[in-house]
């Protein structure tokens, strides 16, 4: 099968799908001086090996992190679906003066 000869192609280099979203975050962890913090934030996309978070607060790569995601869904009447998981960050970049965005590998997570 031949490749795509358009300048800027780039094929993906993603082993695991990887799709767009945008559900509320709650990001729980610990600062460099051992204090805990809770941060809200945004998912901005998922896959089945990690997240995309975008939030107000810059955490440094190798940070471990507990996080709630919410699935809103206006077809449940009942409690909104969630991701709890946890893992590490492996990427951090701001995007603005007040937002950064972090890269985190999943270690472990569970629908509730």
């Amino acid at each position: 099968m031949s490749k795509p000869t358009e300048i800027g192609y780039s094929p993906e280099r993603r082993l695991k799908p990887r799709f767009i979203c945008d559900y509320p975050a709650l990001i729980q962890g610990f600062d460099e001086n051992g204090l805990s913090f809770q941060e809200k934030g945004r998912a901005i996309n998922l896959s089945r090996n990690g997240v995309n978070i975008v939030m107000n607060r810059e955490i440094r790569v190798g940070m471990e992190l507990s996080i709630s995601l919410a699935f809103n869904t206006n077809l449940l009447q009942l409690e909104t679906p969630r991701l709890i998981l946890h893992g590490t960050v492996v990427r951090g970049q701001f995007l603005s003066d007040t937002l950064y965005q972090i890269a985190i590998k999943f270690q472990e997570y569970k629908f509730i």
